[in-house]
């Protein structure tokens, strides 16, 4: 069978051919479409591949910044050290306080036998006899051992109003030098104006290098007036009073609270105690030690210097550093940041696995769509071209099936072509206003032979003078790929109908029926997505791209309208088409030019 260049089989054009056989042209780059789609496919796949890549790649990164910050958060030195040198200076605040709370209790005992009436009443000339009265009480405690006493050489009084000072020194003590004589009278008026000034009755230690190698605690008590006219004193070994408060203070001493909490454990080479004047009174610090504090305490022993030094092991209790606000925030973000990026990762790698199926699945629906009307034609096309056809009926059927199965492979390039160009440019359709029944009568020629071969019926129905503004070709396209999606998974020797109503003033609804299994509510958008089938399907054996619906969808947008599946009555595919409506040109009578 040979057609003439420019005859019209159908919408299919096809130039001449040689004597014999049938030759159906397809577009130049209708052949190309299968290279082109999966050269498309495959830098798509490579761009997928390489932006998991680089998701997986930012994760990483992520994640190993949220271990740096957060090792450095916990395992900060720099705060650790922050922390202990805290612990140290609350530590030497503490042994402090306890040495002041001490030399306090101590000291109100030791004067405890002088009251402030006995002080303030007896005769100027008996001065004398008070400090013999509170040395005579101390021995007679230290005989006894009955209680805690400072380690005293002597007792002292000064007379605020006549300046005269009255000592009295155990008799296994030296006298004391003129210069130390001298010292403790500056003290006691030292003493007596800070206490006229704060109102208060104050304990304090002086460890002077005016003293030499002794040491003054003084109080000023004041009589039944109110008034502060003298000052006891005592005198001791510097380093013996000293020893004396600050090694009680390190162990306890029975002065340590119940409820308090041990920060640290110490020993002897933990504290250092140093005079105004630098001279060291007490204790020595290991230079190994490097967490240190040192206090300049306030109250009764307020001129002294107090220094702690711990050693890592001698903290009581494992440290928690201060962690600030804003590296918790950081870290926070960080660990945010990081499951973000794995969540969207992963979702990409699943979406890309999940492509990979779908091309998979897409090129063996291609080939098998290709390979059957391939088959068709070349069968048909060797029995003509041998001249086996038995008559003329069977030339004109061979005819035919060479038509129908090129029909298909064209509306299969179409599909595929125009997918894969939606994908890189924008659709622009020619839109137009265009009568449906004559689009019907486009779509029914095109799918009229492949309908009879599947002994199905297409019936039409469409209301008088609608119109549509759209793309002829694409919406031809569009109908022709609805009416296939019938025939294949419909019922077999079923009637379809493509309907046209007009839904409203301004749409007009183009409606393809089949009297099949239906699609299930949950899959009627999903089947719109490139590649997309039914499961059902996937395992039959019917075949197909899974393009057909995401071409309609596409052409459908272009064209300013909506696509969606309804049930049927009978449960079958209901696929709806609403477009624009439009006017058509009123017709030129005849004999009008």
């Amino acid at each position: 069978m040979t057609l003439a260049t420019g005859q019209r089989l159908g919408k299919c054009p096809v130039p001449a051919s040689r004597p014999g056989g049938l030759t159906v042209a397809l577009p130049k780059h209708a052949w190309n479409v299968l290279p082109m789609t999966a050269n498309g496919a495959n830098r798509g796949h490579q761009g997928q591949y390489f932006r998991n890549n680089h998701l997986w790649l930012l994760a990483a990164v992520f994640g190993v910044a949220t271990v740096h910050a957060g090792a450095t958060t916990l395992h900060d030195t720099t705060q650790r050290r922050a922390a202990a040198r805290l612990v140290a200076r609350a530590t030497a605040e503490r042994v402090t306080q306890a040495a002041s709370s001490l030399l306090e209790s101590l000291t109100q005992q030791a004067f405890a036998p002088a009251t402030p009436v006995t002080v303030t009443e007896v005769p100027l000339q008996k001065g004398r006899a008070v400090v013999d009265a509170l040395l005579r009480e101390h021995q007679a405690a230290e005989r006894c051992r009955c209680r805690a006493m400072l380690p005293v050489l002597g007792y002292y009084r000064y007379d605020v109003r006549d300046g005269a000072l009255d000592v009295a020194m155990a008799p296994r003590a030296e006298s004391l030098p003129d210069g130390v004589r001298a010292a403790l009278t500056a003290i006691a008026r030292a003493e007596h104006e800070v206490a006229s000034a704060r109102g208060a009755l104050p304990v304090h230690l002086w460890a002077h290098a005016t003293l030499g190698a002794y040491v003054a605690v003084t109080s000023v008590p004041r009589d039944a007036r109110g008034e502060a006219t003298a000052v006891l004193g005592i005198v001791g070994d510097r380093r013996a009073v000293v020893a004396q408060l600050f090694t009680s203070a390190l162990t306890g001493g029975g002065h340590r609270e119940a409820d308090a909490v041990e920060l640290a454990r110490l020993d002897s080479q933990s504290v250092e105690v140093r005079g105004p004047d630098g001279v060291l009174l007490f204790g020595g610090l290991d230079s190994a030690r490097r967490f240190r504090a040192t206090v300049n305490p306030r109250g009764p022993l307020e001129g002294l210097a107090v220094t702690l030094a711990l050693a890592p092991g001698q903290i009581a209790s494992p440290l928690i550093a201060p962690i600030a606000t804003g590296q918790l925030w950081h870290l926070a973000l960080l660990m945010l940041g990081t499951v973000v990026v794995v969540v969207i990762a992963v979702r990409s790698s699943h979406r890309a696995a999940l492509l990979a199926r779908a091309r998979s699945d897409f090129v063996a629906g291609v080939s098998h769509e290709l390979r059957m009307p391939l088959a068709q034609i070349l069968l048909a096309s060797e029995t003509l071209t041998m001249e086996r056809a038995r008559g003329e009926s069977d030339r004109l059927k061979l005819a035919r099936s060479i038509v129908r199965e090129a029909r298909r492979l064209i509306a299969l390039v179409e599909n595929v072509l125009l997918f894969s160009r939606a994908g890189a440019v924008e659709l622009r359709p020619h839109r137009q206003p265009l009568a449906v029944d004559e689009l019907m009568l486009d779509v029914v020629e095109a799918v009229q032979l492949a309908v009879e071969d599947a002994r199905q019926t297409l019936d039409t129905d469409a209301a008088p003078m609608l119109a549509v503004v759209g793309d002829r070709t694409l919406l031809r396209q569009a109908l022709v790929n609805l009416v296939d999606n019938a025939m294949k998974y419909g019922a077999p020797g079923q009637r379809i109908r493509l309907i046209a109503e007009q839904a409203s003033p301004d749409q007009v609804r183009l409606i393809v029926e089949d009297e099949g299994r239906g699609v299930p509510y949950a899959e009627r958008v999903r089947v719109f997505e490139p590649y997309e089938r039914l499961a059902r399907d996937q395992t039959s054996e019917r075949t197909g791209t899974g393009l057909g619906l995401a071409v309609v969808r596409q052409i459908v947008a272009a064209s300013n309208g909506r696509a969606w599946l309804e049930e049927t009555a009978r449960g079958g595919t209901r696929a709806v088409l609403e477009l624009p409506s439009g006017t058509l040109p009123a017709p030129t009578p005849e004999g009008v030019t």
